[in-house]
């Protein structure tokens, strides 16, 4: 008989464990306490064998919050887990998946549990395996109050003895300070405000919320975590892990009456047993009971008893916390502006109630609102789209985790907060790009970036950096100016310096004389967004085994995700015979491919190429006395009737007759037809090559290109088509400060202009 996978054992495994607590849990078999102990150590081990599974031998390591960090896991609970490693590999990130796969997936047999790594720096935003720097940068620079009443429970579970070591010592610290801290307790009544405002509703609807309702679960876990930071500083012993643990201390330290610190703990147990009781039906994550369902009678003494219970620790937990403090009742104060229609509303509300994360609320409260108050003014006065801006808004304020920070600097630099509005009000594509990554923020008001990188990660991380913060910079000044060529032209530079850098730095592990031969839209320094990289890899010499490992890890290390996406995407399809050719190709085979075997199309490609930082050779006069054939002629027009796409719905600026690709390879053609050597390699100096109608259809060239690079910043997706009947075109109209029917007009008049020059100029179309 097969033995079954490790993903199948441990499902079945998970399901007879989770079956014995469940059933002692309708009976009533065994206390709260020892239930949640023995789910506990079960996920313990479970976890434990399912990352030694997937990260063997790896320098990391796995660490349990919450209900798991303190040994009082509920039946369906979410486990909250942490992953720190000493560095990121692809082996780690793979890993990961696995992991991930092993006990999230649904299968047949169930699933295992399901996991939450929210708690990591960074939250949502950060990475999902922080590395040991990472996170002691993150904690030690920007860690918030309710971030050290999580680590209160961090646990280790499995891994690298040093890495768990390291991380157990700084929680600690940062956890628990020597000195009495009575200033957390502002933090904490917003906390406790916020999840008591967003909730009540489900605790007074018929139903009652169990763990985030007034006087329930989580606010005896506040109450007792907060002392615990504030007097663990000074107490070691106060370091405990378990909330029921941690109220006996208490009493017993005399930091909290004795009959409120045993109240507190029968009432914490007594709402766990229904917890459990709850879950343990169905084994769904839910916290809610209906008071009036049929329940055992172990199940309707305690709930009968539970309900008074919570008004009482209500009252409790007021002592300490006090009463919510006004800013924090002013939330809906903000004017809505006129806003039409329900669903602008009530996005509105839910930016507003996105509270600020600040050790200071009062102060950084009223910036928040400040900023909220100016950003909407300035959008209607920019004329942006509201609902789209807000949508945004939303995203970076999630992305920067609320930092009060951000709301300062913005409110600070004036011209800032205009360009942000901007450019939510207008371009998604750039928006997109400051939510995933708020930090560039602060480069994008110097213009500046820190070269802060020792090693490849580092690098990497700043080279994406670059390569985004050209964009922003580029895009935002393009938005306001429309000026096509200083554009393209830094989008290609930065292009060339990221290349450049990332190929100098893998040189020093695979020594080669590699070199980058850019071909395409950057060959032509004409780069625009969303543009792929087309070039090869060209050696002076023959190539050997390092050269080969160079160019894939080079390839691999450009496109692989980063934070805000892979670095470039890439097109190596021009590579003499294609996706079959070789990835390294010798210079002396490449001048003989070019002057000797190259089909027509491939000689008007190559007419593009350009040297990235190299001193190579003009390839095109290599072949540029041969001029084209009849027959060759022939064989490009054939091309360009595949090329050509026609629709009712849409106007494609690149495929329509008379459009970007027919202008480009009209050029190519004459250049090579009439064996015209030139320096540059853009299709505007090809096009001014030719008398006036040549200025002219440059000219009309650069404002279609103009309109197409204009549709990526406010498209949601790449496109170069316009569509007649969407509001995508009205958006593209009013950035061009044009009426939306007029620009329709002036494409199809350019359209038109072109065909007229192209049936005198372009030699492919008299080929037939």
């Amino acid at each position: 008989m097969t033995k079954p996978s490790f993903e199948v054992q441990i499902r079945v495994e998970r399901n007879e464990a989770w079956t014995r607590a469940a059933q002692a849990s309708k009976e009533n078999s065994m206390s709260p306490p020892e239930l949640c102990q023995q789910w506990s150590d079960f996920a313990d081990r479970i976890l434990a064998k399912a990352f030694d599974h997937c990260f063997s031998q790896q320098k990391i390591a796995l660490f349990a919050l919450g209900k798991l960090g303190s040994h009082e896991l509920n039946l369906s609970s979410d486990v909250d887990l942490l992953l720190v490693a000493d560095e990121i590999t692809s082996e780690t990130l793979s890993s990961l998946r696995l992991f991930q796969k092993c006990l999230n997936e649904r299968t047949a047999e169930g699933f295992v549990f399901r996991l939450d790594f929210d708690l990591r720096p960074g939250g949502r935003q950060g990475p999902l395996i922080p590395t040991l720097d990472q996170f002691y940068d993150y904690y030690g620079n920007y860690g918030e109050t309710w971030e050290r009443l999580a680590f209160v429970r961090l646990r280790e579970l499995a891994g690298d003895a040093k890495i768990r070591n390291d991380v157990l010592a700084f929680a600690k610290k940062f956890s628990f300070r020597r000195h009495l801290d009575f200033t957390l307790f502002e933090d904490l009544k917003g906390l406790r405000h916020k999840i008591q405002s967003h909730y009540w509703e489900r605790s007074s609807n018929g139903q009652v919320d169990l763990k985030l309702g007034i006087g329930g679960i989580r606010d005896v876990e506040l109450f007792t975590h907060a002392l615990l930071v504030v007097h663990g500083g000074k107490d070691v012993s106060l370091q405990v892990h378990e909330t029921g643990a941690a109220l006996v201390l208490l009493e017993e330290k005399n930091l909290l009456p004795p009959e409120d610190a045993r109240f507190l703990k029968d009432h914490y147990w007594r709402l766990r047993l229904l917890e459990n009781f709850v879950q343990a039906q169905h084994d769904e994550q839910t916290h809610l009971i209906q008071p009036d369902d049929t329940f055992p009678e172990f199940v309707r003494s305690a709930l009968d008893q539970a309900l008074p219970d919570m008004v009482r620790c209500d009252e409790i937990v007021k002592t300490l916390l006090g009463e919510p403090p006004e800013e924090y009742l002013l939330e809906q104060e903000l004017p809505t502006f006129g806003f039409q229609g329900q669903e602008l509303e009530e996005l509105w509300l839910e930016i507003i109630g996105q509270e600020v994360l600040s050790r200071n609320r009062t102060r950084d409260e009223a910036a928040r609102r400040a900023f909220l108050h100016e950003f909407l003014v300035t959008l209607k006065r920019q004329g942006g789209d509201i609902k789209r801006a807000l949508l945004l808004l939303k995203d970076f304020i999630h992305g920067t985790r609320a930092k009060a920070s951000f709301f300062s600097l913005l409110l600070r630099e004036r011209s800032l907060l205009q360009k942000l509005t901007w450019l939510f009000g207008h371009s998604p594509y750039l928006s997109r790009i400051l939510c995933n990554r708020p930090e560039l923020i602060d480069s994008f008001v110097y213009r500046a970036q820190n070269n802060r990188h020792q090693d490849m990660t580092g690098l990497l991380e700043d080279l994406t950096e670059r390569r985004l913060l050209s964009e922003v910079i580029s895009g935002s000044e393009f938005l306001e100016s429309n000026r096509l060529l200083p554009l393209l032209d830094n989008l290609s530079s930065t292009a060339d310096s990221v290349t450049w850098h990332l190929l100098e730095a893998l040189k020093t592990e695979y020594p080669s004389s590699l070199a980058i031969l850019a071909l395409g839209k950057w060959g032509g320094r004409e780069l625009g967004f969303r543009s792929d990289l087309d070039f090869i890899f060209v050696l002076p010499e023959g190539a050997q085994d390092s050269d080969y490992k160079l160019a894939r890890r080079f390839i691999s290390r450009l496109t692989e995700p980063h934070r805000g996406g892979s670095i470039y995407s890439i097109d190596m399809r021009l590579r003499p015979s294609g996706k079959a050719g070789p990835l390294v190709l010798p210079l002396a085979d490449l001048k003989s491919y070019l002057a000797d075997e190259a089909a027509p199309w491939e000689r008007q490609a190559y007419l593009k190429s350009r040297w990235i930082n190299y001193p190579g050779p003009q390839l095109s006069s290599l072949y540029i006395d041969k001029g084209l054939s009849d027959l060759e002629m022939s064989e490009l027009n054939r091309i360009r009737q595949q090329l050509i796409r026609s629709s009712n719905s849409h106007i494609d600026l690149k495929h329509s007759e008379g459009g970007l690709a027919d202008i480009e390879l009209a050029s190519q053609a004459l250049i090579l037809r009439d064996k015209i050597s030139l320096n540059s390699t853009s299709t505007l100096d090809f096009l001014n090559a030719f008398s006036d109608k040549g200025l002219q259809l440059s000219n009309n060239y650069t404002r279609l290109r103009q309109i197409e690079q204009m549709i990526q910043l406010v498209a949601s997706e790449s496109t170069s088509e316009i569509s007649q009947n969407r509001q995508s075109l009205q958006y593209l109209a009013s950035s061009l400060h044009m009426e939306s029917q007029a620009l329709l007009l002036e494409v199809k008049s350019l359209f038109a202009d072109n065909l007229s020059l192209l049936k005198e100029l372009d030699p492919r179309r008299s080929s037939h």
